[in-house]
């Protein structure tokens, strides 16, 4: 089982298994947290698979500019993430 948690304040997270369409949002839906946790943070906990890729779509919740955010993930294995997009 692994966990994605944000450290920054009014973001949300969405995961997604092998592509993300923005046109169609709940196809290959995994999780999302749009409330987020306490202090605007947000957790998702999925059980992934080792060969498969995921998405994950960080967005603000105003539309004030995000400039850094962390992401923290625990598992028993490596993870590696590859940025896609720049917007």
């Amino acid at each position: 089982m692994s966990s994605v948690d944000s450290r920054l304040y009014g973001i949300r997270g969405s995961l997604y298994k092998e592509h993300f369409d923005p046109f169609i949002l709940d196809k290959r839906l995994i999780a999302r947290n749009l409330n987020g946790c306490p202090n605007g943070e947000f957790k998702i906990i999925a059980e992934l698979q080792s060969s498969v890729t995921y998405i994950l779509i960080v967005t603000p919740t105003t539309t004030d500019s995000v400039n850094n955010f962390s992401i923290v993930v625990f598992g028993p294995n490596n993870i590696t993430f590859n940025q896609i997009s720049k917007s």
